[in-house]
């Protein structure tokens, strides 16, 4: 995809950027964004970050490059046998990105990931034709997800940004996907605005988030107030230290971690403007239920603890367009 008609300044939405070796500039408000290996870094300028935004940055970094550094020396041969888990984990766990946004549905078209992690939705959405745009707040993420993609023989475009000012033009994309990523963002209203600013009247964009009402952030809500957490930023902390639990450190937690009802869901998609919003919940499995379900994987066999027990898992899902 043409970078003149894709990129516009994340911090006054102006555009063309001029571009050379070192990064973007912006013409209109002179912002300079360098490129670090490789990768375009669309984040505000170092002063205007607090000590918390850089906690949480240190903290992605450190987790993603602790979780899938065993990745990076895998053969073409091994990543694409991990894509073809990574699909079949999505079609067992009942997840619909594996049938509404499958290579007949997105094949060619202008695929944006806000959030994309370790690089495996990089590998799924990239292998099908899509010119894939991966973005994230963390370095690490993109390296990881550029190097799996280009090892398995796709494109990809990453690009370091905050998931509140997206460095792109407004209508310049086709399909915008997040899944488990924005319940992690600071401003998650700000988070979905972008979405939709970015995508083109008629596109389609799929959003997931934790769910509040589900056996897991139940469960472990309830275990944070036992324990004397009773204010949000605590209980944050709680969540995110049993959901990303092994990344956590002793000095540095990502306490962002929210959970939503499908009504405060709905409510936030409307306000950023989607249109034709459906909202499911995904189903729950047993070997994920608080206790019963460590107890199930100890126990009985691994097709009976994938028994899906109904939709109240912890995952919400959104499929919505943009009309205007």
């Amino acid at each position: 995809m043409n970078k003149a008609e894709l990129l516009a300044c994340p911090t006054c939405k102006g555009f063309p950027l001029t571009e050379d070796k070192s990064g973007f500039v912006c013409k209109l408000c002179s912002s300079f964004f360098p490129i670090s290996e490789g990768i375009p870094v669309f984040l505000r300028k170092e002063s205007k970050i607090t000590a918390e935004e850089s906690a949480r940055a240190e903290f992605w970094d450190e987790g993603w490059d602790k979780r899938n550094k065993s990745l990076l020396s895998l053969s073409r041969k091994e990543v694409l046998k991990e894509r073809s888990n990574y699909l079949t984990y999505l079609i067992d766990e009942g997840y619909p990105s594996a049938i509404d946004l499958s290579e007949a549905n997105v094949g060619e078209k202008s695929f944006l990931n806000i959030g994309c992690g370790g690089g495996y939705e990089g590998l799924l959405f990239a292998g099908y034709g899509t010119k894939y745009i991966g973005v994230d707040f963390s370095h690490n993420a993109l390296n990881l997800t550029q190097k799996l993609v280009r090892t398995a023989g796709f494109k990809a475009s990453t690009y370091q940004c905050e998931a509140e000012a997206l460095p792109f033009q407004d209508a310049s994309i086709d399909v915008v996907y997040s899944s488990g990523v924005l319940h992690h963002t600071p401003n998650i209203e700000v988070a979905l605005k972008e979405a939709f600013r970015v995508l083109k009247p008629g596109g389609i964009a799929m959003i997931g988030l934790y769910a509040t009402y589900s056996p897991m952030f139940m469960w472990y809500r309830l275990h944070a107030l036992i324990r004397g957490n009773w204010t949000k930023k605590s209980i944050g902390n709680w969540m995110n230290a049993n959901t990303e639990g092994e990344w956590k450190t002793e000095n540095r937690v990502n306490h962002w971690t929210k959970t939503y009802s499908k009504i405060q869901f709905i409510r936030m998609m409307e306000t950023a403007g989607f249109s034709d919003i459906k909202i499911q919940q995904m189903p729950q499995l047993l070997e994920n239920l608080p206790i019963l379900g460590k107890l199930s994987r100890a126990v009985l066999p691994r097709n009976i603890t994938k028994i899906k027990l109904g939709r109240f898992g912890p995952m919400l899902i959104v499929t919505c367009t943009r009309k205007h």
